[in-house]
């Protein structure tokens, strides 16, 4: 027989070698597809998440040192970061007693040496009424600090502990914490909401 012209219906596995022939590259280009949409919503999240950390890291880094009036000036570190608020534990205050120009106070169930502090600075400012008139609840965060960080203390008080604070170290910390300035004082604000005390 003779090839006549017209339709070859025998070309049919010859479409389906086209289909084995470019397999490879087909599921490779889907994977290449896949990967590019992967990393674009990897890159896109991590996006969103930075956008979202932003506030927090730029806080973090307008938080300067203190002023150094000395190079023992302390600093207030950053409480660690929570999403729940805790309810603050009932402390007792510390016992109180003032001998020639010291303020002693001692530890009761629950105290640190920044409790002492803060006892021993109202102390130091229960007969001064202008001057704790004029100090900020920052300022006074700031003295607290101050003073337990220049007095000698075990790390962990134990009831009955004393800690002994001189009027001139208050007075000390009382100039130093005057002389902060209007960002140092607002970095201090968030400490303010942590002692209701003050």
């Amino acid at each position: 027989m003779a090839d006549m012209p017209g339709p070859n219906f025998i070309e049919g596995p010859k479409e389906s070698n086209w289909l084995k022939r470019n397999s490879q590259k087909i599921v490779l280009t889907l994977i290449v597809i896949l990967l590019a949409t992967g990393a674009y919503y990897l890159y896109k999240n991590y996006q969103e998440r930075t956008a979202l950390l932003r506030p927090t890291i730029e806080g973090n880094e307008q938080m300067s040192p203190l002023p150094s009036a000395s190079p023992l000036q302390p600093t207030v570190s950053s409480p660690a970061k929570t999403e729940t608020v805790k309810t603050p534990i009932p402390v007792a205050k510390p016992e109180i007693k003032v001998e020639n120009s010291n303020i002693i106070a001692t530890a009761q169930k629950g105290n640190g040496a920044t409790h002492l502090a803060r006892q021993a600075l109202k102390e130091y400012l229960k007969d001064k009424s202008d001057l704790a008139g004029q100090l900020k609840a920052e300022q006074k965060i700031y003295i607290e600090d101050y003073l337990q960080k220049h007095t000698t203390h075990p790390d962990i008080l134990k009831v009955g502990n004393q800690i002994t604070f001189s009027q001139d170290l208050i007075k000390e910390a009382v100039a130093s914490a005057q002389k902060l300035s209007d960002k140092q004082i607002n970095n201090l604000h968030k400490y303010v909401l942590l002692a209701p005390s003050l």
